[in-house]
């Protein structure tokens, strides 16, 4: 593999310029890291003539013009499978819960194509909550897409601890948690309860939280749907996924938008948002291997 070298021009809060010194550009997606720093992260955005526009996926303050590039020669890769049950990761897959490395040599990568519409299953078959005002009201279908939407503090992330906690100890598959931009705080103490429960040893959390840059936030979201593709493809388990929370990973999209420059759609969102929303949700279906039951909160601001 030819390494395509480069170095920073220019950097603008979480967006860096690259020039290219080789004869060819990275692709779109390709990480650059800097040989002197590994734990610098550069996504290749868009690509103009010598030069590539990054997304900065790691501490913008450590960059600096002149900074000397690599490329990776790939995207972004994760760990997965059944490693990875019971730890909490960030976006890169580097473990958050002081218990050591995962062991496993297997990754993905964070993109991949939507599943063939002649794979994709229905299901009518229903999936109990254990809370009965919603197994009575509202129930829960198996490879469903279902939605909590509300403003803040009306309780959504504990409707989604309970629910987590039981279904997970019904069913016979496997839950993935991805924590978009919310609080710290909340991420340790669902972390916290699912040890106490007794639960966690079948639960894959990753966090890109509030403290994270929007480029973190917005892929963690597209992390967690490859840990719940991997399980449902490759090891044919069940999957409970869910994402705490949706308004959140759009937020993410709308901040990037922003210091990118483009042209806003209606009511100011950024004018790729049916597309982003779409893409992800589009790779949470359930096929002929598994089920993916998707549970999100979503934000609504007063």
């Amino acid at each position: 593999m030819n390494v395509i070298r480069g170095f920073v021009t220019s950097v603008h809060s979480q967006i860096a310029e690259v020039q290219i010194e080789s004869s060819e550009l990275p692709d779109l997606n390709e990480i650059l890291t800097c040989p002197g720093e590994p734990d610098i992260y550069l996504e290749v955005y868009s690509q103009s003539q010598n030069m590539v526009k990054c997304l900065i996926l790691s501490n913008s303050t450590k960059l600096y013009r002149g900074m000397v590039m690599h490329s990776a020669g790939t995207d972004l890769k994760i760990p997965v499978g059944s490693a990875t049950l019971g730890r909490a990761v960030n976006l890169f897959g580097v473990v958050q819960d002081s218990k050591g490395k995962i062991n496993t040599k297997v990754t993905s990568s964070i993109y991949s194509h939507t599943p063939p519409l002649n794979t994709v299953k229905m299901s009518f078959e229903p999936l109990p909550s254990g809370i009965k005002a919603i197994d009575f009201l509202t129930p829960f279908t198996k490879g469903a897409k279902i939605g909590f939407i509300g403003g803040a503090g009306v309780g959504k992330t504990i409707l989604m601890t309970e629910l987590l906690h039981n279904i997970t100890l019904k069913h016979q598959g496997v839950s993935v948690f991805a924590g978009v931009g919310e609080r710290i705080r909340e991420g340790q103490e669902l972390y916290q309860r699912m040890e106490e429960l007794k639960v966690l040893e079948r639960v894959v959390l990753i966090l890109g939280q509030m403290n994270e840059n929007a480029a973190v936030r917005l892929r963690v979201a597209q992390a967690g749907a490859t840990l719940a593709e991997y399980f449902r493809d490759i090891e044919k388990k069940d999957v409970l996924f869910f994402i705490d929370n949706m308004f959140r990973y759009v937020q993410a999209g709308s901040e990037l938008a922003t210091i990118l420059g483009t042209l806003p759609s209606e009511q100011g969102y950024q004018a790729k948002l049916q597309r982003e929303i779409s893409t992800l949700e589009d790779r949470l279906v359930s096929t002929v291997n598994s089920y993916v039951t998707s549970i999100q909160t979503v934000y609504v601001p007063a």
